[in-house]
């Protein structure tokens, strides 16, 4: 289907179109035309309307199942998130105080509800889709210590869905208040770690960029730039998001912010703390509590 509308066009352009549509009422124009005979007519239009002013729908592929086309008129094709509207001129007067049209530039209220639904949702997404990771130390200091243990938890959708955890090899010895803490001895690591180059290759592999959750961003931090950067291996660049700042905003009250007294706060269950792949369950259960407020 097709439809042109021509106002003050000359009559041997009226006569013409009569050859291929309907003209249901004066200057206006109906009929099914070829896609081809479509196109030829349009030029043929935009060629012989003079000073005229002419505008053509007509059927199309796509949602919106319409095309528009104009020649020589004030009224404008706009497109507002993938939908070709016609955007009517609104008086207005230019500075030399002669009238004149103008446009209203913006989005529409329609427009502007979607583009503020779909922010909505991406807040949404980056808080259901990340990975949380954690490590144990052989001490506090990231010039002098090492990290015995790295483990990440991929989440996605809010809820996990893959793990990662790996303990390294140490150059030094491991003191024994870290071992009785965590329960990583020095036959475990000699047993079951693995070089520091290839345990990080790893671990930035398992993280592919996605925004990172962490409880005390700035030391693990600390240590993971250190040894990516000893390792000859790119530092990390992800979007951190730490739950230790958010909880010292959300939550009032309580007598520390360390993820033990967080997660007792929360009732979450503290069985197995100091082994970094628990950490990070602790942490994403804390977080989903702290968006929750």
């Amino acid at each position: 289907m097709v439809v042109v509308v021509l106002t003050d066009c000359p009559p041997k352009l009226r006569g013409d179109l009569s050859k291929w549509l309907f003209e249901i009422n004066t200057g206006v124009y109906v009929g099914n035309i070829s896609a081809r005979v479509r196109e030829l007519l349009w030029e043929r239009i935009c060629d012989n309307v003079q000073h005229g002013q002419a505008t053509m729908v007509y059927s199309a592929q796509g949602e919106q199942k319409l095309e528009f086309c104009v020649h020589n008129t004030s009224w404008k094709i706009v497109d507002f998130d993938g939908i070709k509207l016609m955007r009517r001129p609104l008086p207005g007067k230019t500075n030399k105080g002669k009238s004149d049209l103008s446009y209203t530039a913006g989005y529409s209220k329609a427009s502007k509800y979607e583009k503020g639904r779909r922010m909505q949702i991406s807040k949404q997404k980056a808080k259901a889709d990340y990975v949380v990771i954690d490590i144990e130390t052989t001490g506090l200091s990231h010039l002098s210590d090492e990290i015995l243990e790295i483990a990440a938890l991929r989440v996605t959708d809010g809820k996990p869905s893959e793990d990662f955890h790996v303990l390294i090899q140490c150059e030094k010895k491991i003191p024994d208040f870290i071992q009785d803490l965590t329960g990583i001895t020095e036959n475990k690591v000699k047993q079951e770690g693995k070089d520091l180059h290839s345990a990080l290759q790893e671990f930035i592999t398992f993280l592919a960029g996605s925004p990172i959750v962490c409880h005390n961003a700035a030391f693990d931090y600390k240590f993971i730039q250190a040894v990516c950067k000893k390792a000859n291996l790119p530092v990390l660049r992800n979007q951190c998001i730490d739950t230790l700042i958010l909880a010292r905003r959300k939550l009032k009250g309580i007598k520390d912010y360390k993820l033990q007294t967080i997660a007792e706060h929360f009732s979450i269950d503290t069985t197995g703390l100091h082994r970094a792949i628990k950490d990070c369950y602790v942490t994403h259960e804390i977080y989903t509590k702290l968006n929750e407020m």
